[in-house]
């Protein structure tokens, strides 16, 4: 099965003019494909896996990691991140089964990730997420993640290049624009920006 042509987010009830511009472009780069917008709050019964362990949820980035997987598994798409830039379409991407890119030679990374509905590893990180759901956000999010993909042969797993041009510890030197690093770097067809929300409890 190959990844419907979905574009998915999952955002809290009010949302910055900078995450509704940074959704405008990447729709824009997609204009043929359903544009999901998930915002709290969410039909738990669209969610029947997750939603009885929503309340045990220690941030706002916790239940937006547990939604986001599980809409990926029943309906298949492409998830990016509130603060995901894309550059380029995705449509190559569409082929494989599911797809994700490293951040670096350590995790890889759940701001930009597509699968076909029903993949059984988008399930497993789903089901292994929700029994770390007490171990913080981290450990049930990103790295039961890329604890899950890391290193598989299966999937397509992009360089970092790909998703995440800059590593989140050179957000703070980071002053190249995104058309310059469009530019510069074709390979890439995003930027994660790395607001890092899960801080303050945000999806």
């Amino acid at each position: 099965m190959i990844v419907p042509r979905r574009l998915i987010r999952t955002v809290p009830k009010r949302t910055t003019s900078e995450q509704e511009h940074l959704w405008e472009k990447a729709c824009d780069l997609h204009p043929a494909w359903e544009h999901v917008t998930l915002r709290d709050p969410v039909d738990p019964a669209d969610f029947p896996i997750s939603s009885p362990h929503w309340t045990g949820c220690e941030t706002g980035a916790q239940l937006a990691d547990l939604i986001r997987l599980e809409e990926v598994y029943h309906r298949g798409g492409v998830y990016i991140d509130s603060d995901v830039e894309l550059l380029r379409p995705l449509d190559p991407m569409l082929g494989a089964p599911l797809f994700a890119g490293y951040q670096d030679s350590e995790y890889v990374c759940n701001a930009v990730f597509g699968a076909s509905p029903g993949h059984t590893a988008i399930l497993r990180i789903l089901k292994l997420s929700i029994e770390r759901q007490h171990q913080g956000t981290l450990a049930a999010g990103v790295n039961t993640f890329s604890e899950i993909l890391h290193g598989r042969n299966d999937i397509l797993l992009l360089p970092p290049g790909s998703f995440y041009p800059y590593h989140w510890t050179l957000k703070g030197v980071h002053n190249q624009n995104s058309f310059e690093l469009s530019l510069d770097q074709p390979w890439a067809y995003a930027i994660h920006h790395w607001e890092a929300s899960w801080k303050e409890g945000l999806a």
